[in-house]
């Protein structure tokens, strides 16, 4: 007999579903209206991609490329297949999934277009804003450090694009390059957009 516990899809699925319920059974007892119940859904959506995100930098930098460095011939042709595909793919897709729920989540909460959800301008504290922009600022970095450099880096790399081998070998330090700078922004983003919201 299967059990959940041999599909990562299965696990997923059923903590989705315990959320979902969580969240309707707050919505039965306590209620809430359509703006905060949408906001609430990007928020949640935000992140959980920028923990995937995130979570796979560190990933990268501390045990892919590390292993990268000591695996043999096989080891790597293994991990050019099999793994690194599938982690830029989460990567890719995880950086785009946070970039563009925090440009709604931006509107909800009344950064950007205030009008539109608020009818009038909404005020932010200058301390506040500052952090939350300087946070934006810098993932939509990142975000730019994983499409447009370290992917089209990594097609080279793994033979998806040709490239002979000086090409390969500057890809892949273009790779580690970009890798890191993410790295050294994954923290302070966070740091911005908690503070932002939460500090005070």
């Amino acid at each position: 007999m299967k059990s959940l516990f041999d599909d990562p899809k299965s696990c997923a699925y059923t903590g989705l579903a315990l959320s979902a319920l969580l969240v309707l059974v707050w919505l039965a007892v306590g209620g809430t209206d359509r703006l905060s119940l949408v906001s609430f859904i990007i928020r949640v959506t935000h992140i959980l991609a920028a923990m995937v995100w995130v979570g796979l930098v560190f990933f990268v930098n501390f045990v892919q490329l590390a292993a990268m460095r000591d695996a043999g011939d096989s080891d790597k042709a293994f991990m050019f297949k099999s793994v690194i595909p599938n982690v830029f793919w989460w990567v890719r897709h995880a950086s785009t999934v946070t970039v563009a729920s925090g440009i709604l989540l931006l509107i909800a909460a009344g950064y950007l277009l205030p009008s539109i959800v608020y009818g009038s301008g909404v005020y932010v504290a200058p301390a506040r804003a500052t952090l939350l922009w300087l946070g934006v600022l810098a993932a939509l970095a990142m975000w730019m450090f994983v499409n447009m450099y370290i992917w089209p880096a990594l097609r080279i790399v793994l033979g998806i694009n040709p490239g002979d081998a000086a090409a390969k070998s500057a890809a892949s330090a273009r790779v580690k390059t970009y890798a890191r700078l993410n790295l050294i922004l994954a923290l302070p983003v966070t740091v911005a957009m908690v503070a932002a919201a939460h500090l005070y």
